[in-house]
């Protein structure tokens, strides 16, 4: 649980406000005007968001019926000719590199009816996660860190085989001495061995949080952003059918799901996009105040708690 917890202003009354041009203060009597939500930067809140995303992954996995060794996990560094753009807009590598992935040769054919060539469409789910090194690495090797910025990947059911996204990347080799290449960089490419790579490439999000602020404060803001293609771990109506059936099992499954037995919390996308906000919110009112009864009961066990104090863990818990 964040212990940073932000107090808002519901964004719909700022919408309201907007729209109709009130002053945002005419909806302050309402029972959600003021929303207390994580502050997104801690610990257990970058673990919750990386989980989540975990989440997202496996279940993409599970509905293309992918197997770790049809994605592949892949290190990019930058060459100092582009490190400055890319420092300054991460997203501007990885759209270049796709982008010469779908006019690989191996996509290009011939239309049957112009006779002209043309690429065919390629897609493939990806994500992408910066980095900026901690200088451990370097130490190791006896080097001076300068924090340079690179990316961890994974690509899923990518098209091309490792080495061909290899090459993509790093181009042409000028100089090998030197580390020259005509293409953006260096790259490390290999197949998935299992869904623990995917979890560890996860892990670099978490670099947002203070313990790992060594850079600027301009460079840290991107320390662990995450990008991922469009439609990442989208449900389909059939998926939100099963995820609603199971999830109305019992207060244990409420807003949760299974991977390999043990118990995640499902990312806030899946949320509405399966329940109403009515829903939710009797869904919510139901459950909740037995959940934490049961909570401060295991948490704050008797006798070494009284009842009465209790009862003011359990009210300050329900009602913060």
């Amino acid at each position: 649980m964040c212990n940073n917890q932000l107090t808002i202003t519901n964004p719909r009354y700022l919408k309201y406000a907007r729209i109709t041009g009130n002053p945002v203060h005419v909806y302050s009597g309402r029972d959600d005007y003021r929303l207390r939500v994580p502050c997104g930067h801690c610990d257990d809140c970058l673990k919750r968001r990386q989980q989540q995303w975990f989440s997202r992954a496996h279940h993409l996995m599970k509905r293309m019926a992918l197997r770790p060794d049809q994605c592949l996990f892949c290190t990019f560094t930058l060459k100092p000719s582009v490190y400055e753009q890319a420092k300054e807009k991460p997203y501007i590598p990885i759209r270049q590199f796709l982008d010469r992935l779908r006019k690989h040769p191996r996509f290009r054919e011939k239309d049957p009816i112009t006779k002209r060539y043309r690429y065919r469409k390629v897609k493939f789910p990806y994500l992408f996660v910066v980095e900026f090194a901690d200088g451990k690495t370097a130490a190791k090797r006896g080097r001076v860190s300068t924090h340079r910025m690179h990316y961890h990947a994974i690509l899923f059911g990518c098209p091309l085989y490792w080495w061909q996204v290899r090459d993509l990347w790093q181009g042409d080799v000028v100089d090998e001495a030197k580390g020259w290449y005509t293409g953006m960089g260096k790259a490390e490419v290999d197949p998935l061995e299992s869904e623990s790579g995917v979890r560890y490439v996860l892990k670099y999000m978490t670099k947002d949080c203070a313990a790992h602020q060594y850079i600027s404060d301009v460079d840290a803001r991107k320390n662990g952003k995450l990008i991922v293609s469009h439609g990442f771990g989208r449900l389909s109506k059939e998926d939100i059918k099963i995820m609603r059936k199971n999830m109305l099992r019992g207060a244990s499954s409420w807003f949760c799901h299974f991977i390999n037995n043990y118990r995640y919390s499902i990312p806030r996308y899946w949320k509405t996009a399966c329940f109403s906000p009515n829903e939710i919110r009797c869904r919510n009112d139901s459950l909740i105040p037995g959940i934490l009864r049961d909570f401060v009961k295991k948490r704050y066990p008797f006798p070494d708690f009284t009842f009465q104090q209790q009862q003011q863990i359990y009210n300050c818990l329900l009602w913060p």
